[in-house]
């Protein structure tokens, strides 16, 4: 299962976005309100462009592992 970060537009309905995730077989696994951003989770790729009404974007949340990461 692959997991995606989405940005969500302002005043967006969240029962209707819940709908059309369901509707798709997406799982919303968590939803930072204050940030507005939620993460999702799928067997099949999520697009942006699938969900217009509701996201500016949508990236895979891609584990780069600790060697990615520099402490200066």
């Amino acid at each position: 299962m692959k997991t995606y970060i989405a940005v969500l537009k302002k005043d967006i309905d969240i029962k209707s976005l819940d709908k059309e995730l369901k509707k798709k077989n997406i799982k919303p696994a968590a939803h930072y309100q204050s940030i507005g951003v939620v993460k999702l989770e799928s067997e099949k790729p999520v697009y942006q462009k699938d969900f217009e009404a509701y996201f500016i974007s949508v990236e895979e949340d891609k584990d780069l592992g600790i060697e990615n990461y520099f402490i200066g």
